[in-house]
Order: structure tokens, then C-alpha cells, then sequence
């Protein structure tokens, strides 16, 4: 018989005690590797989703600021009785009266002056 070639070809092969054992060892391996993946996956994908979505609540909030023209801001309101009795409440950074109406009960007696302590002198009972 005449060789006419030499060739190499996939062949099913039985793999002897020490081979068994080190792909049993890397196929344990790989199961956690797969399972620590889909977990950092799966983080990932909540962190992206929460940026979505906190990009989309930005969103809506901004673009209500645009179609309105206007945004809620604190902003200082001085309280004042005016001459006719009504309290008004004023803008400060405006001067725009934003609020007129009649005076709640505690607002109608003016709270009595607040006396500063250092105003008193005290005699000292030492001789």
C-alpha cells in the first residue's frame, strides 16, 4: 500500500482521566464566569435604565419650562399691612404685589417690640 497523502482531521477522540478532570475544572470555571457576568450585566443595565430615566424626568421638566416661559423659584415675599387694612404680599425681587387680602386674627394686633437684654441694667448684689 501506497501512502498518498498525510492529512489531519477532527476527530472524536476519548480523553483519558487527568484530560476529564481539567475540562470538568474549566467547565466549573466558566459556569461562574457566566454568572458573574449576567450579574455586571445586569447592574449595568439598571444603571442605564435610571439614567434614561432620569434624563427623560430632565426632559419633561425642561421642556414644560420652555412652553410656559416660566420656572418656580424661591423667591423673597415681604408680608406688609397696607394703609386700607387688606395685607399685601410683595415681591421683592419684582415689586410685584402678588397676593391682597383681608389680615388673619394674628396679623391684626402688631407683636409688642422685642426689648434687646443689654438695654437693662442689673444692680449687682456683690458689696
Amino acid at each position: 500500500m501506497r501512502v498518498l497523502k498525510l492529512t489531519t482531521q477532527l476527530l472524536a477522540t476519548l480523553l483519558n482521566q487527568e484530560e476529564l478532570t481539567a475540562r470538568a475544572l474549566e467547565l466549573a470555571k466558566t459556569v461562574q464566569d457566566t454568572g458573574a457576568e449576567v450579574e455586571l450585566q445586569k447592574s449595568l443595565k439598571d444603571q442605564m435604565k435610571a439614567k434614561l430615566s432620569e434624563l427623560g424626568a430632565k426632559t419633561t421638566r425642561l421642556s414644560q419650562v420652555v412652553s410656559s416661559g416660566h420656572e418656580y423659584r424661591s423667591t423673597e415675599v415681604e408680608v406688609r399691612m397696607a394703609d386700607n387694612g387688606q395685607v399685601q404680599e410683595v415681591r421683592l425681587d419684582t415689586g410685584e404685589i402678588i397676593v391682597t387680602r383681608p389680615p388673619y386674627n394674628y396679623e391684626r394686633q402688631p407683636p409688642l417690640e422685642p426689648v434687646e437684654p443689654e438695654a437693662f441694667e442689673f444692680a449687682d448684689p456683690r458689696p
